[in-house]
């Protein structure tokens, strides 16, 4: 069935009607009709008007004889749409190669002239350097049902450091070189002097190469789109001579907590033996928000943001209320098996969610209370932020003032990431577990990995067991132990004691 009629090609860019199936379209029935531009087999759809069933358009996609009535809406479609859109194309950087967003921009705004025959960029207000960043953001926080709007807040972030540090005028246009992105760099590594002789706009290195990344980002998308072609591409990873180094993200191999530690804060969530000079009231949230922290650590070092979209999902009652499984929404968009992540519920965590998660139904939320009904992506990150904050404000106390550690210990939901993944490399987990674990992918296993299956719930719960040093987990290795043993022939047994007492 004909989807699709070609309108015409220029250069590397193929023009067609066709019916956008991947709407619902008007009750299931019918699909809107768009123009489809395909470029080095990217495609994307221009919204025209009408809509017609997959029957329909395919009677009007094969018509042929010029006195039907669905020849005669071909060749409408056809003149309203060839000419002007060829004219866009064959005017769009004349003696050229197209690019995907080159195309699309043209498309979007109706102009042509994204790039002059000089290969000088002209552009109005919103076709800038900083244009481009601003409606990246738009796109991150609105697009998809807003699904990566923290990606968004983290260009609107790197785009207010830029600002405050080169000014909101400094850069026109695409008049921007390596220049500019040095002395954005320089800014947010050693400050910019401010009223009264004060520092601003300095920032961690960590926070630096986020930054450096996102202007990255920006860049090639407005090379895409066929601005800044003569213009020297001013990134490095490496501090090669001219060029604009992104310093690699701090090491946080201290911010964690090993498992003793980790264990002095379970069991004081067991006993709830907090300070009696705390109020009911803090002591009630104190308790919660040490069981979210040891939830994240026990759910395989995930991050609030999925705990807070953590599921009672198909796969929990499957396997018997063993195990629960999410999609690890910061990188799902780039790992062929969306970031999936397989919780194994060990007893621990058993007895954290009994006592501060919702009770299993069916597609609930495990922890309902962090998003609090919220249904726009905005809301949830206000939200979840504010949780993260609480949680970190509320177990550095019980740190301090209940268990009596250090001052300068202060976890924050990320030492539950460092914590899991250190622990369990220290007890002598293998790697590849530790990184299936935490949602990261492998490149060179990624295509097998659809094939087979990967650990299995058993193998998950005997390693996250070493998370803790309670009776629970300690009886549970000792069973292993034991069932391991067993299964040794006598001369293994033999070799074994001889490698023991040797």
């Amino acid at each position: 069935m004909d989807r699709s009629f070609r309108l015409f090609k220029e250069r590397n860019c193929t023009v067609a009607v066709a019916l956008d199936t991947r709407s619902q379209g008007k009750q299931g029935k019918e699909f809107p009709v768009a123009l489809r531009f395909t470029v080095d087999r990217k495609v994307f759809y221009l919204a025209v008007g009408g809509s017609y069933s997959e029957k329909q358009f395919s009677d009007i996609c094969r018509a042929k004889r010029c006195t039907s009535q669905n020849f005669r809406i071909q060749s409408e479609l056809r003149a309203m749409y060839e000419e002007k859109y060829r004219k866009l194309l064959t005017e769009l950087n004349k003696g050229g190669t197209l690019t995907f967003e080159m195309v699309r921009q043209a498309v979007r705004t109706g102009n042509p002239h994204i790039v002059s025959a000089a290969g000088t960029p002209q552009c109005d207000d919103e076709q800038s350097f900083v244009g481009v960043w601003k409606d990246t953001i738009r796109r991150l926080k609105t697009e998809d049902n807003g699904r990566r709007y923290t990606t968004g807040i983290s260009y609107q972030c790197a785009l207010t450091s830029f600002e405050l540090i080169l000014g909101k005028n400094v850069v026109k246009g695409f008049h921007i070189s390596k220049i500019e992105i040095q002395k954005w760099k320089d800014g947010m590594q050693h400050g910019k002097p401010g009223k009264g002789g004060r520092l601003v706009g300095k920032i961690s290195d960590t926070t630096v190469s986020i930054y450096l990344r996102v202007c990255r980002a920006v860049w090639n998308s407005c090379v895409r789109m066929g601005y800044l072609k003569d213009v020297e591409y001013p990134f490095s990873n490496k501090r090669e001579l001219g060029l604009v180094s992104i310093p690699r993200s701090g090491q946080r191999r201290e911010s964690f907590l090993n498992v003793e530690r980790m264990t002095e804060l379970y069991n004081l969530f067991l006993s709830r033996r907090y300070p009696e000079e705390w109020s009911s009231t803090f002591t009630a949230k104190a308790h919660y928000s040490l069981g979210l922290f040891l939830a994240q650590y026990l759910c395989n070092g995930c991050n609030l943001a999925d705990l807070a979209r953590l599921k009672y999902d198909s796969f929990y009652f499957q396997n018997d209320c063993r195990g629960l499984r999410f999609n690890r929404q910061k990188t799902a968009d780039r790992s062929q098996d969306k970031s999936e992540v397989i919780i194994p519920v060990t007893a621990p965590l058993k007895r954290i969610l009994d006592d501060v998660a919702a009770r299993p139904e069916r597609d609930g939320l495990v922890f309902p209370g962090i998003l609090a009904g919220a249904d726009s992506e905005k809301r949830c990150y206000e939200l979840i932020t504010q949780e993260n904050a609480n949680v970190r404000k509320r177990v550095i106390r019980i740190c301090h003032e209940a268990l009596g550690w250090d001052a300068s210990i202060r976890p924050s939901g990320t030492w539950c990431r460092h914590s899991f993944a250190t622990n369990l490399r220290n007890a002598g987990v293998d790697i590849d577990y530790i990184s299936d674990s935490m949602g990261h992918s492998s490149a060179d296993h990624a295509i097998t990995h659809i094939y087979i299956a990967r650990y299995s719930l058993d193998v998950r719960m005997r390693n996250n067991l070493k998370l803790l040093h309670t009776d629970e987990c300690d009886s549970a290795t000792r069973e292993e132990l034991m069932s391991r043993l067993m299964s040794l022939s006598e001369d293994e047994l033999k070799t074994l004691l001889h490698q023991v007492t040797a």
